[in-house]
C-alpha cells in the first residue's frame, strides 16, 4: 500500500471511529461547558477601570531644540514612575484607612499608548467602584508628581539666572563704562527667566476618568462557553481517537478481518430478543445459514456459538441462528435434518469453548458490537486455530437490554459447564 492511500485509510479510519462514538464526544463536551458554567457561577468576577491621562513633557534643557513631545517622553520610566512606592504611597492615602500600598500595586497597571502623550492607568479588583476610585487617585498622585518635579526643575534652572540678573543690575548701579553691554547681557537673562518661568509644571491633565466610564468586567461568559465547548470537541475527538489505537473495538467486517474472526457473518441491529424477529435481522440469520449449509453433510450439525468477550448474547444468536437454520431448512423439502445452536458464553472461559469446538460441525464466534476489542477476537481465534478448528465466521450483535425472563431457556442443569453442551455434541460424534 502507497503512503498516499495508507494516510487516507488512516484518515478515514479517524473520521469512522470519530462518527462511531460521537455520543461520547458529545458528552465530553457537554462536561466541559458544565464544568465552564459552574466556574462562571462560582468564580470571583473582576472589573478594570482606567484613567486616561495626557502627560506634560518636563523640560530639562528650556532653550535647546525641541522635539515632539512623544519623543521626549519614555514610556518605560514613566510607567515605572506609576508604579513608584512614593505614588502608590500617595494614592492609599487618599484612598482612607484600611488602604494598604500593596493592594493598590496588586491591581495596578500602566501603558503608554504607541507615538501619543496619553497614559492608560488602570486597576483591576472585585468591586468596579472600587476600580475606579483606586483608577482615579493613583491617576491624580501620578500627574501631581510629575507637577512637583516639573516646578524643582523650573527652580533649579531660575536660581543661576535670577542671581545673574540680581549680579548685572549691581554692575549697572555702580559704574558707567561698558552699559550697552550689561544691558544687552540683561535683556537676554531677563527673556531666558521669562522662557523658565513660562515652562508648565503641571505633570499632565486628566482625559477620561475612570469613575465616568463603566469598568471592563472580565471574560465574558459566552466566550467562556464557547471555548470550553471547542475544547470539549477536541479532547474528545482526541481521546476516542487515542482510545481506538490503543483498544481498537469490533464494528465492521474489516475489524472482524483484523481480528482473525474469518468472514463477517451478520451485523445483526436488534437490541432485544423480539427485535431479532425483524425482517433485517430474519434476513441476515438466514443468510448465514445459507452461507454454512453448502459446507454442511452431517444430518444433525452441531453449530458452536463462542462469545469473544462477556456480555455478547451469545445465547440469544445461537437460539436465533438455530430457528433461522430450521426456516431455511423447511424450505427445501430434499433437506431433512435437525439443526442445533449450542452456545458458550466467554463467562465459561476459554477451556470449555476449546474442549468443545474439535467436535462441532462449525464454529461462529460472536463479538459485541462496540465492545469487544480486536485484540480480544484475534485471541480467541488463536486459540481456537491451535487446537485445529478454523472459525467459520463472526456474528456481530449488541448487548441485549432484555429481563432475564425474557432470555432464553437455559440448558437442563449438568455437573459441569461444559456437560450440557458436550452431550448434545455426542450426536455429531456418532454420526
Amino acid at each position: 500500500m502507497s503512503a498516499d492511500l495508507q494516510s487516507t485509510v488512516e484518515i478515514g479510519r479517524f473520521v469512522l471511529v470519530l462518527r462511531r462514538r460521537w455520543k461520547v464526544v458529545a458528552l465530553v463536551s457537554a462536561a466541559l461547558v458544565a464544568a465552564a458554567c459552574v466556574w462562571t457561577v462560582l468564580a470571583p468576577s473582576s472589573s478594570t477601570a482606567t484613567t486616561q491621562v495626557n502627560v506634560n513633557v518636563i523640560a530639562t534643557d528650556p532653550f535647546a531644540a525641541q522635539r515632539t513631545s512623544s519623543d521626549l517622553l519614555d514610556p518605560a520610566t514613566e510607567r515605572q514612575i506609576v508604579l513608584s512606592s512614593e505614588v502608590i504611597d500617595r494614592a492609599a492615602a487618599d484612598l482612607g484607612k484600611g488602604t494598604a500600598p500593596r493592594s493598590v500595586r496588586a491591581g495596578l497597571d500602566a501603558q503608554m499608548v504607541a507615538g501619543s502623550t496619553v497614559m492608560r492607568i488602570s486597576w483591576t479588583g472585585a468591586e468596579p467602584r472600587r476600580a475606579q476610585a483606586v483608577a482615579d487617585a493613583v491617576a491624580t498622585e501620578y500627574l501631581a508628581y510629575r507637577g512637583e518635579q516639573a516646578a524643582a526643575r523650573q527652580q533649579d534652572a531660575l536660581e543661576p539666572l535670577v542671581e545673574r540678573r540680581d549680579a548685572l543690575n549691581a554692575q549697572l548701579q555702580q559704574t558707567d563704562a561698558g552699559r550697552s553691554a550689561l544691558l544687552s547681557e540683561l535683556n537676554l537673562v531677563l527673556t531666558q527667566i521669562t522662557k523658565v518661568s513660562g515652562l508648565a509644571t503641571s505633570g499632565g491633565t486628566v482625559l477620561v476618568k475612570a469613575a465616568d466610564t463603566p469598568p471592563a468586567t472580565g471574560t465574558k461568559a459566552s466566550t467562556v462557553l464557547l471555548a470550553a465547548g471547542v475544547l470539549g470537541l477536541l479532547l474528545g475527538a482526541f481521546a476516542v481517537i487515542l482510545d481506538d489505537m490503543v483498544r481498537r473495538r469490533v464494528y465492521d467486517a474489516a475489524d472482524v478481518v483484523d481480528g482473525n474472526g474469518g468472514p463477517l457473518l451478520a451485523r445483526l441491529q436488534a437490541r432485544t430478543m423480539a427485535d431479532l424477529d425483524q425482517p433485517v435481522d430474519a434476513d441476515a440469520l438466514q443468510s448465514v445459514w445459507h452461507r454454512l449449509r453448502i459446507q454442511i453433510a452431517d444430518d444433525i450439525p452441531v453449530i458452536l456459538v463462542i462469545g469473544a468477550t462477556i456480555g455478547a448474547p451469545v445465547a440469544a444468536v445461537a437460539r436465533a441462528l438455530e430457528l433461522a437454520a430450521a426456516a431455511v431448512d423447511d424450505a427445501s423439502p430434499q433437506v431433512s435434518r435437525r439443526v442445533r445452536a449450542l452456545a458458550v458464553p466467554a463467562e465459561e472461559g476459554y477451556a470449555v469453548a476449546l474442549s468443545l469446538a474439535p467436535r462441532a460441525t462449525v464454529v461462529v464466534l460472536v463479538a459485541e458490537d462496540g465492545r469487544t476489542t480486536v485484540r480480544r477476537l484475534a485471541t480467541l481465534a488463536d486459540h481456537l486455530r491451535a487446537v485445529g478448528v478454523e472459525p467459520a465466521g463472526t456474528v456481530v450483535a449488541h448487548r441485549f437490554t432484555e429481563a432475564a425472563g425474557n432470555a432464553p431457556a437455559p440448558a437442563p442443569a449438568a455437573a459441569s459447564p461444559a456437560a450440557a453442551p458436550a452431550a448434545e455434541l455426542q450426536t455429531g460424534e456418532a454420526r
